[in-house]
């Protein structure tokens, strides 16, 4: 499902980005690439055209975060979102059909939500 290909994590908390990478690579992805905070994922712009599925961690509060999802969808890189706000599971309009996980979330959902991502029509 994911051999050779490139995966982009956008996620604050360390642990939650190594347990994201551990299911990726379980799924043979070819290569991780970790961003802390949404600028430092903004300042990979240039390496986007490598990505083919993004797992971004939502804020509302972070104003940056739409540019961020306008940008990679912008890009054609599919995307699944993460998120504590419960009010978000309904989609977002700024990343339509891309799957959104509340957090927590369980493995089977994340692997579901990278079928899902992977399947859905460009």
């Amino acid at each position: 499902m994911l051999t050779g290909q490139t995966v982009l994590i956008v996620e604050e908390e360390f642990l939650i980005a190594l347990d994201i990478q551990r299911v990726l690579e379980d799924r043979n992805v070819g290569q991780c690439v970790c961003a802390r905070s949404v600028a430092e994922a903004l300042s990979l712009r240039e390496r986007w055209p490598d990505y083919q599925l993004a797992i971004v961690e939502f804020r509302a509060d972070q104003p940056d975060s739409i540019e961020l999802l306008r940008g990679l969808t912008a890009a054609g890189i599919r995307l699944i979102i993460t998120t504590a706000d419960h009010a978000l599971h309904a989609g977002l309009t700024d990343a339509p059909g891309a799957p959104i996980l509340v957090k927590p979330f369980p493995e089977a959902d994340l692997v579901s939500a990278i079928t899902l991502a992977l399947t859905q029509s460009a």
